[in-house]
């Protein structure tokens, strides 16, 4: 039962939801993203203070619905509007994202790849048009980035504790050495759908393209049956498409990488017909013999990528090269990624943790949602960043970030 105090506090709150929700205009993408355990056991008040916004928020513009559902470890949103001739139902979404598994997952024994993984050296592996595709994609860029892209690391994602088996102690430099024989593209050849493995330890992990290829294939299916207005959401890689529940072009919040302040951005994309994809080191780590160590691994050193960059958002017509793209610039690290991003004429916002960073306080940021009265996460201590964004990216935010930090002097 709640008391009166909490009943108040929480009306309270859910009033704040609305106002500021209502001002930023960020209706879908940030208020069913509220964490599940800040949701009980007041949710009652909540998804009412929801229903309400979202009767609210059209303003005239045309009524979205929602299908939602679990995948890759994540959740998936697919949000579109009502009334188009948009035929799309939730067993045909989650038979795309099945068929995305079914070729790609490493977690999933019979799968495509696992079975790959599982092959000898020299042993042709005839591709599925779908693996071909990414395969390819995974190849030009691992060439493009020097090796910072390499979808053969694998065998160190496992050994860190990032793969199918979760770790708690480093891995001995013994045995990093070990696994890291068996990273390199070198180690793989694809003729055209004929993809052979040089050794048999050789490890493909598509996790850096894989969840946005499957983005991908969903906002394909949503066109292909007539939905004009939509956003595709997987664990947080975006395509959207048309116009948002405003009718008005979507608004994507860039978070602050500092998980004791849920609900502020550091800045709010504006697009349309576009994907945007962020990587961070802020949410998926693992804590190994008492050390936080990142999910992202760099290839060229076996090591978690040892860097000032937190974030990377990347914005780009394929939700699949922007999550690669993003996972490149975090293991390049801020001067080399930003140099990286130009030259790709990548649409790219880095945020980096420096000892001569832009202080980010408060009132920097943009406070779309209120602090959640029921966190117990303490503020991070005198924590400094400094962000950059390419010339790409500069049309698609507010124009008070105009004077803000760019690239090389742009």
């Amino acid at each position: 039962m709640l008391d009166s105090a909490n009943l108040w506090r929480q009306i309270q709150f859910s009033g704040r939801y609305l106002v500021v929700l209502l001002r930023k205009c960020l209706v879908f993408r940030q208020f069913w993203h509220i964490p599940s355990q800040s949701l009980w056991p007041y949710w009652p008040i909540r998804v009412a203070a929801a229903l309400l916004l979202m009767g609210l928020a059209g303003c005239g513009s045309p009524r979205y619905d929602m299908i939602r559902g679990a995948t890759m470890g994540t959740y998936y949103a697919v949000h579109f509007a009502a009334g188009e001739s948009c035929a799309i139902n939730q067993q045909q979404i989650e038979a795309s994202l099945k068929a995305v598994n079914d070729a790609m997952s490493t977690y999933q024994a019979d799968s495509e790849l696992s079975l790959i993984n599982q092959s000898l050296a020299h042993q042709n592996n005839v591709l599925s048009s779908d693996l071909r595709f990414v395969m390819d994609a995974a190849l030009q860029l691992a060439g493009r980035s020097g090796g910072a892209f390499d979808v053969t690391v694998g065998p160190l994602v496992n050994l860190w504790g990032f793969g199918p088996q979760a770790q708690t102690q480093a891995p001995s430099a013994k045995a990093q050495a070990m696994a890291s024989k068996a990273v390199g593209m070198e180690h793989l050849t694809l003729d055209g759908s004929r993809l052979v493995k040089h050794l048999d330890s050789v490890y493909i992990d598509l996790s850096a393209l894989g969840k946005g290829f499957a983005v991908d294939q969903l906002a394909d299916l949503l066109a292909d049956m007539g939905c004009v207005s939509y956003m595709v959401d997987i664990g947080g890689e975006i395509r959207v498409a048309g116009l948002s529940p405003r009718g008005e072009v979507w608004r994507i919040g860039v978070e602050v990488p500092d998980p004791s302040r849920f609900g502020m951005f550091q800045t709010v994309l504006e697009v349309t017909d576009n994907s945007v994809a962020t990587s961070g080191d802020y949410r998926n780590y693992r804590v190994v013999d008492g050390r936080r160590i990142d999910h992202v691994i760099d290839p060229r050193s076996g090591s978690p990528a040892n860097n000032t960059v937190v974030s990377v958002t990347i914005l780009h017509p394929s939700a699949m090269w922007a999550d690669a793209y993003a996972t490149t610039l975090m293991v390049l690290g801020l001067d080399a990624g930003m140099r990286f991003a130009e030259q790709e004429d990548l649409a790219a916002y880095v945020i980096a943790r420096l000892p001569q960073g832009d202080l980010v306080t408060d009132d920097m940021l943009i406070d779309v949602l209120p602090a959640d009265p029921l966190s117990s996460a303490e503020p991070a201590a005198e924590e400094r960043f400094e962000f950059r964004y390419t010339s790409a990216m500069q049309p698609y935010l507010p124009a008070a970030l105009s004077n803000a930090v760019m690239m090389d002097g742009q």
